[in-house]
């Protein structure tokens, strides 16, 4: 994952997601070493609040789990072996959320969350490894509430869409804010 932000106000919140290709063994290209992951997550920790972003404003997201049996599939079309396991995911999910607690960031367990009470997350993946639209779904719907708690107190920079003066939006936008 590259992180590329310009921070121009500390009056936001970041919600970093490392990919699942971090947790591969069979592709060297992708692999991610577990200690380099979180190493990895560390730095971009440490790299947005060097920009002053407070670390209460911090949502590290773990990865989801692995739907083996779909990759498996996606895997030999791809004319390769399975080449990731849930158990090991599990272990960058965990580490994921090590770092959060190290760094005082709040984290959203998604790996968890979605195999919680033993249910079925494969409508979560499209293919076993990344988010189907449901699966996006599912992570906004436990991810806003953290956003919103999170920012929720924070003043508007820009008047609401209502506010507006249609005819003349600079004045709303750039002056008194009178229409």
């Amino acid at each position: 994952m590259c992180l590329r932000l310009v921070i121009t106000h500390s009056r936001c919140a970041f919600a970093l997601k490392r990919p699942c290709s971090s947790q591969t063994d069979e592709s060297p290209k992708q692999h991610v070493p577990l200690e380099e992951y979180a190493a990895n997550l560390t730095s971009m920790v440490r790299y947005l609040r060097s920009a002053d972003v407070p670390g209460s404003r911090l949502i590290l997201v773990t990865p989801p789990p692995l739907g083996e049996a779909a990759w498996a599939q996606e895997c030999l079309r791809q004319g390769c072996k399975l080449n990731r396991l849930n158990s090991v995911v599990g272990e960058y999910a965990r580490a994921c959320l090590q770092v959060a607690q190290d760094c005082g960031t709040d984290a959203l367990d998604l790996w968890s969350l979605m195999q919680k009470d033993s249910q079925d997350f494969s409508s979560y993946l499209s293919d076993g490894l990344h988010l189907s639209p449901k699966g996006n779904e599912f992570l906004f719907s436990h991810l806003w509430p953290l956003i919103e708690k999170k920012v929720s107190s924070l003043p508007l920079l820009l008047p609401y869409w209502r506010d507006i003066a249609e005819a003349k939006p600079a004045l709303s936008l750039l002056g008194d804010g009178g229409h």
